[in-house]
This record gives C-alpha cells, sequence and structure tokens, in this order.
C-alpha cells in the first residue's frame, strides 16, 4: 500500500507539472497604455475595466470588523472527566506517538486539555497529532487547547484542531511558515510545502469552525487580512488579538480559571473529575531513539557487529551486539509509527539472504537482493508516506535526510569494517574476539596460527569458490579464496598462503595430487 502510494503522488506530480508547463506556455496579451483620441473624430464613451489584481492574496471572506471570541460549545458534558496532557516541547514523533495514545483511548464526556507551550517542530508530527485531535469527537469527547504561553508554528496546527482555544496572559500563537535547519541555519521551503501547510491550516481551522483566511495568513506571507496583518508579514496573534479576532475563547491564567472559564467547578459549576496523563516509558524511549543523529548511530553499529559476527562464523557477542542496537533502531520507529511490521519483515529477509551469501558464499545475486531489502528496510523505517505526501516531504527535506541517513551509515560501516579486518588480527582484543571462534563454527582454535600451519597443504573445496567459499584441509573446513579465477566444489587445492582470517588456494595438478 506505501509503494501504491509513492506512485499516485508520483503520477499526479506529473500531471501537476505538465498542466503548469501548458499554463506558461500560453502567451498573455500585455497591457496597452489608451491611445488620445483622432482631432475632429467623435468622442468614443469610456469603457469601464476592472481594477487590476493585487499582487497579494487577500481573504475574500474577511469580517469588517474582529467579530469577538469564539463561542464555547454548548453541548459540553454535564460531568466532565478532563484528561491533561504537556507539550512543553519541541512537536517530535514520540510527541505524536504520546497524543495519538491518549486520544484513542478517551471516551464520552472526557475533555481532552492541551497545555500547549512550543516554538514548534516535525510537520508529519504535527499533522499526526491534528488527526487524532479531529477525530476525537468520534467518541465523544471535547479537545481544549490552552495557549500557555505559546503555540507557534506547529503549536499553532494542533492548536485550531481543538474545539476551544484558551489563551494565557502574554500568550502567541501562529508563525507557522515552514522552515528547513541547514547547517543550524534556517533556510526556506519551497512553495509546494508552504502551500501544502497553507491547506491544512485552513481545514482545520475551518473544521472547527473558525476563520480559515486567519490561518492560511499565519503561514503565507502573501494572504492579507485587513485590519489585522501587515502586507508581506506572517501572522501571529497575541492573547487580545486572538480573543478580538474569533480564534480563542477567554483568558485564563491557570488550569482551575480555564475550568471555570468552561463552566465547571464553583458554585452552581458542574462537577468534573482531572486525570493527568504523562509520557509512556516507551514513548519517551521511542522520541529518543528516532532522533537522526541516534538512528544513524543504531544502523551502523548494527549492521557493523551482524557483518563481523557472520564473518567470524557467529561470534556471540559481535552478533548480540548488532542484534539489539538494530533491534532498538525498529522498536523506536515502530513506535512513533514510521516502521511498520512490513519494514521490519523486509529487513529480516535481507538480512537473512546476506548471511546466507556470507556462508554459502560464491552466489553474488543473494547477498546483492539481502542488502537492497536492508537499504529499503532502514530507509522506509525513517519516512511516512501514510500522513504526509511523498512530494511534499520531499521538498521539505525528510526523504534527503532519510537517505543520507542510510547511506551514510552504510558507508560508515564499510570504512568501519574495513578497519576492523586489517587492525582486528594484529590486536589482542580481535585475536581473543575473532581468532579463538575459528572460521569453522564447530572449532574453538587459534585460526590464524593453524591457517599459517598448513600453507603448502593439498585440500579439497567444500563448496564454489567464486571466488570464496569453504576448503576442507586435514578435516577441517576453512574460509578460502581462490588465488585466480572460479573453482568448482569438489576440486584439490593447495593452500599458497594465510591473508588475515582466510587462507588463499590454486588448484593442483594432477600428478600432485597422486603424489
Amino acid at each position: 500500500m506505501r509503494w501504491l502510494n509513492l506512485a499516485v503522488v508520483v503520477a499526479a506530480l506529473s500531471a501537476t507539472f505538465s498542466a503548469t508547463a501548458l499554463a506558461q506556455a500560453i502567451p498573455t496579451e500585455p497591457a496597452l497604455a489608451p491611445e488620445p483620441p483622432t482631432a475632429g473624430a467623435p468622442e468614443a464613451p469610456e469603457a469601464e475595466v476592472d481594477a487590476p489584481a493585487p499582487s497579494k492574496l487577500r481573504a475574500s471572506k474577511r469580517p469588517a470588523t474582529p467579530p469577538g471570541p469564539f463561542a464555547v460549545p454548548d453541548d459540553l458534558p454535564q460531568q466532565a472527566r478532563f484528561v491533561v496532557v504537556e507539550l512543553h516541547e519541541e512537536v517530535s514523533l514520540g510527541m505524536a506517538a504520546y497524543v495519538e495514545r491518549v486520544a484513542n483511548r478517551l471516551e464520552r464526556d472526557d475533555i481532552l486539555v492541551l497545555d500547549i507551550n512550543t516554538f514548534g517542530g516535525r510537520v508529519d508530527a504535527a499533522v499526526m497529532i491534528r488527526d487524532a485531535l479531529l477525530h476525537a469527537g468520534d467518541r465523544g469527547a471535547k479537545v481544549v487547547a490552552y495557549v500557555n504561553p505559546r503555540a507557534i508554528s506547529a503549536g499553532a496546527l494542533i492548536s485550531f484542531a481543538a474545539d476551544v482555544i484558551v489563551v494565557a496572559p502574554g500568550s502567541t500563537m501562529g508563525a507557522a511558515t515552514p522552515v528547513q535547519i541547514e547547517g543550524g541555519k534556517m533556510e526556506s521551503v519551497e512553495e509546494k510545502v508552504v502551500s501544502y501547510m497553507r491547506e491544512e491550516m485552513r481545514s482545520t481551522a475551518e473544521a472547527r469552525g473558525r476563520n480559515g483566511d486567519i490561518a492560511s495568513a499565519m503561514v503565507d506571507p502573501d494572504v492579507e487580512i485587513d485590519g489585522l496583518d501587515d502586507a508581506g508579514k506572517t501572522l501571529t496573534l497575541d492573547g487580545k488579538a486572538s480573543l478580538a479576532w474569533g480564534i480563542a475563547s477567554f483568558e485564563a491564567h491557570d488550569f482551575d480559571a480555564l475550568v471555570a472559564g468552561l463552566g465547571y467547578g464553583g458554585p452552581g459549576g458542574k462537577p468534573y473529575t482531572v486525570v493527568e496523563v504523562g509520557w509512556s516509558w516507551a514513548e519517551t524511549v521511542a522520541g529518543w531513539l528516532s532522533g537522526s543523529v541516534l538512528s544513524g548511530l543504531l544502523m551502523t553499529i548494527g549492521m557493523l557487529g551482524i557483518m563481523i559476527g557472520l564473518y567470524t562464523g557467529g561470534q556471540p557477542l559481535a552478533l548480540g551486539l548488532g542484534a539489539g542496537c538494530l533491534a532498538l533502531f525498529f522498536f523506536g520507529h515502530h513506535i512513533v509509527n514510521l516502521a511498520g511490521i512490513e519494514d521490519i519483515l523486509l529487513f529480516l529477509v535481507g538480512l537473512s539472504l546476506i548471511a546466507f551469501e556470507v556462508l554459502v558464499p560464491g552466489h553474488i545475486l543473494p547477498g546483492v537482493a539481502g542488502l537492497l531489502c536492508v537499504v529499503a528496510a532502514l530507509f522506509l523505517g525513517l519516512v511516512d508516506f501514510g500522513t504526509v505526501d511523498f512530494s511534499v516531504q520531499w521538498e521539505a527535506g525528510y526523504i534527503g535526510r532519510a537517505l543520507s541517513t542510510v547511506f551514510g551509515s552504510l558507508l560508515a560501516t564499510v570504512i568501519l569494517g574495513y578497519a576492523a579486518f586489517k587492525l582486528l588480527p594484529d590486536t589482542p582484543f580481535g585475536r581473543g574476539l575473532v581468532l579463538s571462534t575459528a572460521i569453522d563454527v564447530r572449532a574453538s582454535d587459534d585460526v590464524q596460527r593453524q591457517a599459517a600451519g598448513i600453507v603448502g597443504e593439498i585440500g579439497e573445496t567444500a563448496t564454489g569458490l567464486r571466488p570464496s567459499g569453504k576448503v576442507v584441509v586435514r578435516g577441517k573446513r576453512y574460509d578460502a579464496q581462490a588465488e585466480s579465477g572460479y573453482i568448482d566444489a569438489g576440486v584439490a587445492v593447495r593452500v599458497v598462503r594465510s591473508d588475515g582470517f582466510h587462507i588463499v588456494v590454486t588448484p593442483v595438478e594432477p600428478k600432485e595430487e597422486t603424489s
């Protein structure tokens, strides 16, 4: 399904680009200055012409005067349970998993209160939270966003998804133009991303009955609203403006004031209870593990450990370390809804194919197919095509960062693996880690010393050498490589030299074999 969605997106993009190119190919007739009337000629009546369209996008349906506070819904429960969650940090995938879990467990007559204090964060995480909040009503629950004291960028989108917005004194809300962080600096994004975010903000505001133009102006500086924002500036509202222009319902200096403003508690107020829900340990760990730096580190150590473990015939320490790091990677990304079960299965299939190529070398195709499966699984574990369109994620930089993380980790694995195989045999740790396992998994002798002692001996290939495989010398199996070309299974070979963890062999002449 994820690949089908990707194909649909690519087709839609192709159609869009074609339509844009066609529109640009149609010439526009330039405006001409009016010619002066010819002397003596009757004066032609003036034609009424429409005024030229302004360069900026003006809100088509804007209130002539501020409408006042947004009305509190009149269908609040007679006896409510307030479920309070704090969103006091960057909007992340871990936060999205946290809010989704809480929203999915709401019951009828629950009121979810989001205590918001954030400068924004990931667009895809904010969209996940927005979708979860809009569906809270399906369970008979209400959502209140308490801007305490700021809901900037992604925080504004989350706030607009609430049934009621309450502002703290000195609060601010808006400035939702998406940006990229490159080298510690904020960079503007393509128009496609701005357009996507603008429509997300508009549709979310209108879904709750608020003015969609105001929400759009928080994303796109080209959207102007007379009397509220200046041309060319992204809209940010303080608490008083949010109340005056029908975004927020009332001001509350603390939670008790918020509850009272909704009609609960105090003399004549409706009864209520309060439940505070924090992050689970899994969401906390997953939010940490899904960070780009730690994700790349886990991938690198995991693949390096698996590679060393397979090459040394199943060394348990290396295999355990590699498997543990990769398990942590997929665990974190599964909790935050990035890595699905199908991605994990794809990775296991790829790992199995690579293991088959290492243990039974010479086939090549399983190793290549396994590597492609591993790369695809790691990449799919870093992105989510179901929440935000592929084209938007590409323009926002999410796809590029995922690719750079995966291929950067693969490159680091290759470099570190090469260094390990060159340096480990000469170190006490390497000899203890690798050589004592014996290339033959049934033995526990010092392989390097054994290999040096069989130089010149004649053995037989246990598998085909293309160019690597297994040979049997003196009843023991060794990793071997053909000195040149390929050697079939069952062929007598002579050990030419020992090279690290394997021996180099060449076919023997028939008379050498008989002698």
